[in-house]
């Protein structure tokens, strides 16, 4: 018995001895291999063989298909001397009297069992044996290829359903340890879903990990907006705002309240925050404004490219450069008393404490000569904004 594995890298072992994609080398034959197997009840046509693996630059197909063969079978000397590629009328096909165990087929009949199970316990068992099968998506050396593509997709789909089955499980026993486990194995693979970055945040705050929550919390707003370019989703945000007033549940007195809440560095420059957590600072001040008679100015920076129109520009990588940059300008430029946050992936938004119009406006100038000296001749240009707080509600 034969056992093949594609998730992660492909693999092809007969108990003692390993045929692995880096001994084999050449992405066609890797490809070419898998294929085989994958359809390993059936005769493949030359045909059909020619046209996935040999088109490419290729005056003979069919004499570059037997070439792949040949080599193919010199491979599969590792595993024996038995006659593992049957050459057949019409075409090719794996040796059927050589039975093969795969990991996706494994992986496919654990996720069949699952749907007839209605039992935790063993909802659960068959959830764990799937996401240990799953080593990762498929080899890279097999992605390109669309034939596979769909099927690849299924078994991410079947991998996160599970997952995230697990985690139900776990959230209603209260296994926050588990499931805090379970999460960071999942990020891994899929650092962009919501339901598990939820999770995530919500074990460590089951446990009173408030400052890992925070600090998860803040890498899955930064991955949200550097790969997709939108902001934290509402399911994180709910989460987010569970673990910033449950860390306060064990305070006692003003003076732990005091100690708990000061910073402990004397601090440096701009405070940055949360996006969520700028709108009650932005709506304090508006009261604090309206009720003391000072002005305080609102600053929007936006980089964007030279001439281009705001709607449906693609983020690539010059402006998610030019946007860490103008972060870092920033924070070299503003006051203490000042409040920053990233609105969306390509604006920063900033209260400008005490502050006159024509303070801001030199504010505004400072940073954009820096950013513009720094970002030398790229066709990347920093737009910016300046408005008075003021109370928009309605008497």
């Amino acid at each position: 018995m034969l056992n093949a594995t594609i998730f992660g890298t492909f693999s092809l072992s007969d108990g003692a001895a390993v045929l692995r994609e880096e001994d084999i080398r050449a992405d066609k034959l890797v490809q070419l291999l898998v294929y085989l197997i994958s359809y390993r009840d059936k005769v493949i046509t030359r045909k059909r063989l020619s046209e996935l693996f040999c088109s490419e630059n290729s005056k003979n197909p069919e004499n570059a298909l037997k070439n792949l063969i040949y080599r193919l079978r010199n491979k599969l000397k590792t595993l024996g001397p038995k006659e593992y590629i049957c050459t057949l009328p019409g075409g090719y096909q794996w040796n059927p009297e050589i039975p093969i165990e795969t990991d996706y087929e494994k992986f496919k009949k654990l996720d069949s069992e699952i749907k007839k199970q209605t039992d935790d316990p063993h909802r659960e068992l068959l959830c764990r044996e799937v996401l240990a099968c799953y080593q990762g998506d498929i080899s890279i050396k097999l992605a390109s290829e669309t034939w596979i593509q769909n099927q690849a997709v299924d078994y991410q789909t079947i991998y996160m359903r599970s997952a995230k089955m697990l985690c139900d499980i776990y959230e209603r026993e209260t296994g926050w340890e588990e499931l805090e486990s379970l999460c960071r194995e999942v990020v891994e693979y899929e650092p962009l879903d919501a339901d598990i970055q939820s999770w995530l945040v919500m074990s460590l705050q089951k446990q009173q990990k408030y400052d890992q929550a925070m600090f998860q919390y803040e890498n899955a707003k930064k991955q949200f907006y550097e790969n997709l370019g939108i902001r934290v989703p509402e399911k994180l945000q709910n989460t987010f705002q569970k673990v910033v007033t449950d860390g306060r549940i064990q305070l006692n007195g003003i003076e732990s309240i005091m100690e708990e809440a000061e910073e402990k560095m004397k601090p440096q420059g701009v405070f940055f925050c949360d996006y969520q957590i700028f709108r009650q600072i932005y709506r304090l001040e508006v009261r604090r404004v309206g009720r003391m008679g000072i002005s305080e100015y609102i600053l929007l920076l936006s980089v964007r490219r030279v001439g281009s129109l705001w709607s449906g520009v693609a983020l690539d990588g010059g402006l998610v450069e030019a946007v860490a940059l103008l972060e870092k300008i920033v924070k070299e430029t503003l006051r203490v008393g000042d409040v920053a946050s990233r609105n969306g992936p390509t604006q920063y938004v900033i209260l400008l404490s005490a502050c006159s119009y024509e303070a801001g406006v030199s504010v505004m100038k400072r940073i954009q000569k820096k950013f513009l000296r720094k970002i030398k001749n790229r066709k990347i240009e920093l737009e910016y904004e300046l408005e008075e707080l003021s109370a928009r509600w309605k008497e």
